[in-house]
């Protein structure tokens, strides 16, 4: 890592402790009644051994065709059958590990805390290489054409590594803020580019390839006088729907960009670390009060907000089917409709807190909790019964 350079672990987004009497941090939202609905019927579950405890370490897992890789910081690679949740294959690194499972069907990629990428076949659950890389990994490295891959680490480099032996084939630099965000966003792939945020606040096309930079565009400008006012890290998902590439910065704005021209088609004032969800018609996300909102994802008019998890550190929306779903300090997971934010269903799925995402697969809904339990869900229609009916 460079020196002079730290991170900043925002606490108000990303978790809530118990509070002290000196504690001036905003209190999270009770939960309030609402009109049930749906229901989260629970499928299968499983306790891992891929804890993060406390720390943010945003360890996504790998979903495959029929299974799901998870890891957790000690360096425990697991993977599970879809259907049942059997336990499938544990891996032990003996590494700390800090970004998420990247890879294919037949090769499985980590990132360490200790500056290293490592590839463990899928087939024998053994490394097939590792090869040592300038920083720690805090992002998910993303496999291209089934030959590179991609990789953010935490200075600020991005390195193209050959997925057969390891060995790094190019390596972009570019100087970043003193102080950023615990966290990177990982490439987002289209047929003969990819596009990633950087912790300055801007959005570059590069070639897989070779490195070489495309476009190279401002999504947010840094005000403020104090540095952390000038944070505006894009450390969340960009997504990308046709040619039109949607992303969100801290401190900063959320906008469309047309990527073939590295041109905005829109933008407005937005902050968020969570990152976007784009449907059909609306972008989704989860501002850094962790409010949830639905943008016109032709012009980014906002068409509706939902308040009422305010300071929960809620994830980034997943769409679902007709709904939207986030996880939450506590563990809950929050099903709202795609179209007025209304909730519709809510479970607890572990008291510990859920920090990344839930996982969309097909009818099925995969949550993992930091404390590396891991449930799947289907959604259902609630019954309703008349007086009668109950009493009979």
């Amino acid at each position: 890592m460079k020196p002079g350079r730290y991170f900043l672990l925002l606490i108000s987004a990303v978790l809530i402790t118990a509070c002290g009497d000196d504690d001036n941090s905003e209190p999270p939202a009770e939960l309030t009644e609402y009109d049930r609905t749906h229901y989260l019927a629970q499928e299968w579950s499983v306790s891992t051994d891929d804890s993060i405890d406390q720390q943010y370490l945003f360890i996504e897992p790998l979903l495959l065709r029929d299974r799901i890789v998870t890891a957790g910081r000690n360096g425990t690679l697991n993977a599970y059958n879809l259907e049942d949740g059997d336990e499938l294959a544990e891996i032990e690194l003996d590494i700390p590990l800090s970004g998420g499972v990247g890879g294919t069907e037949d090769t499985w990629l980590v990132g360490s805390r200790n500056g290293e990428l490592i590839a463990v076949s899928s087939k024998s659950n053994e490394i097939l290489w590792r090869t040592p890389v300038p920083s720690e990994i805090l992002a998910r490295p993303v496999v291209y054409n089934n030959n590179m891959v991609l990789v953010r680490t935490a200075d600020g480099q991005i390195l193209g590594v050959d997925i057969e032996t390891g060995k790094i084939n190019w390596n972009y630099s570019k100087t970043i803020p003193a102080l950023t965000l615990r966290g990177s966003s990982s490439p987002i792939l289209s047929r003969s580019h990819f596009y990633t945020g950087l912790e300055s606040g801007r959005l570059i096309a590069m070639s897989p390839i070779d490195g070489e930079v495309v476009w190279d565009i401002a999504l947010t400008v840094p005000e403020g006088r104090s540095e952390i006012q000038r944070l505006v890290d894009i450390d969340g998902k960009s997504e990308l729907y046709g040619r039109v590439l949607y992303a969100a910065s801290y401190h900063g704005r959320m906008a469309a960009i047309d990527v073939t021209r590295g041109q905005f088609l829109w933008a407005r004032s937005f902050s968020s670390n969570t990152g976007v969800s784009v449907g059909t018609d609306a972008v989704y996300s989860t501002d850094d009060r962790s409010h949830v909102w639905a943008l016109d994802r032709n012009n980014g008019a906002t068409l509706w907000k939902q308040d009422k998890l305010q300071a929960r550190s809620v994830t980034r929306p997943v769409i679902y089917k007709d709904f939207l779903v986030v996880g939450d300090f506590e563990g809950y997971v929050h099903v709202m409709s795609r179209f007025d934010g209304s909730f519709v269903a809510r479970t607890q799925v572990d008291s510990d807190g859920i920090l990344v995402p839930p996982i969309v697969d097909g009818d099925r809904l995969l949550v993992l909790s930091r404390d590396g339990y891991l449930a799947a869900y289907s959604i259902k229609e609630s019954v309703q019964y008349t007086d009668e009916e109950l009493f009979d």
